[in-house]
């Protein structure tokens, strides 16, 4: 009889012991392989989500909730800047490239709502690629005539946004979806939507304005999919923003604006100059994602470690499980001893159930850490924006299944050594 029959008898006769321990390692093996794919998938796509992205200017506080806000589109709003520092930034044509304005506000049926200017659709905004129509799906980019603007803010300034509403030149409420928008609500070029006052989306503006889809971005797998973009007059136009004049002031107030520096030493000069500025702050996109993952790191490195110490506590039950065996197989070992067994063969044996536990045990615990993950996938999306990829297997995974499977045989040495010192002579003694 060949050693792997033997392994497979032996397994098999101990069903039920077998499966249990397959269990136990496998449990602990599901949670390694889940959160190092989630790990890696959420480093990789937050860090992806910002590409090119650079600098965003905004009220002062917290950067990471600045950069949290106005990139993957979460959290709540830190305040307003003034809607002079977008000129200014414009002004700085030496050192901008472009200046891309947010005003948030609203939602549309569990989405955010984004004011902006067509700057949106400028080559220098990263996503979708491209250049006005070609970042497009379908339809155009949305229209936000200066002279519209301008006419906003100065009502919005005199606090004429009630009796102006409804009038002027254009004044066209046109709006800009992403691709998940779309999809998910079904809507099409032409469809009219009502966004609802405050992102929470808990209160109907108290005129019944509305918006035309006029464009639908692109996919891009970045939070983008998941914004309605207005324009920003229109958002200016709405009597329920006029409580966006910025206290003391008087003057109209933005969430936010991305800034795009030219090359060269541009990027330095231009921080250098805003973080002389007590009424805004300068957040680096690619610092404060670090900042980021660092403080998350722990958190996850802690749940790694509680991870391996329950695929820990199910080698040790493999140790446990083939140990407590040996009493009653002492008179098997010895008939194979004396068939011919050497006592290498015995202690292979006993090693190769362990490392066949092991290896079932961590294999099945793949197959069970990806099951979980494809579960998760939803409740993830609707938390953090961020797709898991429940497919996708990583060099990490293979490298803990064989961790796994050798650890597992290094605990098969005790009760092998046991197995090895059987007495054959005492052993075969007649039972009656």
């Amino acid at each position: 009889m060949t050693l792997l029959r033997l392994i497979e008898r032996n397994l098999a006769q101990r069903r039920l012991s077998s499966l249990l321990t397959i269990l136990s390692v496998a449990l602990g093996t599901m949670m390694v392989c889940a959160i190092l794919v989630a790990r890696k998938e959420v480093d990789e796509k937050y860090l992806r989500q910002a590409e090119g992205f650079e600098l965003v200017v905004g009220p002062t506080g917290s950067g990471l909730e600045l950069v949290l806000n106005s990139i993957y589109h979460v959290e709540q709003s830190p305040g307003l800047l003034p809607y002079s520092v977008l000129g200014q930034l414009q002004a700085q044509k030496r050192y901008v490239r472009a200046a891309v304005p947010y005003a948030l506000g609203d939602s549309f049926k569990g989405y955010r709502v984004v004011a902006s200017t067509e700057d949106l659709f400028s080559q220098y905004f990263p996503v979708p690629p491209g250049d006005g129509p070609e970042k497009m799906l379908a339809g155009r980019p949305f229209s936000c005539p200066g002279e519209d603007l301008e006419e906003a803010l100065d009502n919005l300034r005199n606090r004429k946004a009630e009796e102006a509403h409804g009038k002027g030149h254009h004044h066209a409420n046109e709006a800009v979806l992403g691709w998940e928008v779309a999809k998910k609500l079904g809507l099409k070029i032409g469809t009219k939507i009502e966004p609802s006052h405050n992102v929470e989306g808990a209160k109907k503006h108290s005129h019944d304005d509305t918006w035309e889809v006029v464009g639908i971005f692109k996919r891009t797998g970045t939070p983008i999919d998941r914004v309605v973009f207005i324009n920003l007059d229109s958002f200016f136009r709405i009597p329920d923003h006029a409580g966006g004049l910025i206290p003391g002031t008087g003057e109209p107030g933005l969430s936010s604006i991305l800034v795009f520096p030219r090359g060269g030493f541009a990027k330095i000069r231009l921080m250098s100059t805003l973080r002389n500025r007590s009424d805004l702050q300068v957040a680096e996109v690619a610092t404060q994602i670090a900042k980021l993952l660092k403080i998350v790191g722990g958190v996850r490195e802690f749940f790694l470690v509680m991870a391996w110490l329950v695929v820990l506590t199910g080698v040790i039950g493999i140790t446990v499980a083939i140990y407590n065996t040996m009493n009653d197989r002492r008179r098997e070992i010895a008939i194979m001893r004396s068939l011919g067994a050497r006592r290498s063969t015995v202690m292979g044996v006993v090693v190769g159930e362990a490392f066949a536990l092991g290896l079932c045990g961590s294999l099945v615990g793949l197959l069970f850490g990806h099951v979980l993950l494809a579960f998760a996938q939803e409740h993830v999306v609707e938390l953090s924006g961020i797709h898991l990829d429940a497919m996708r297997v990583l060099p990490e995974e293979l490298i803990a299944i064989i961790t796994v499977s050798l650890a597992a045989s290094l605990a098969g040495l005790l009760p092998a050594w046991k197995a090895y010192r059987t007495d054959v002579a005492e052993n075969l003694t007649p039972l009656s």
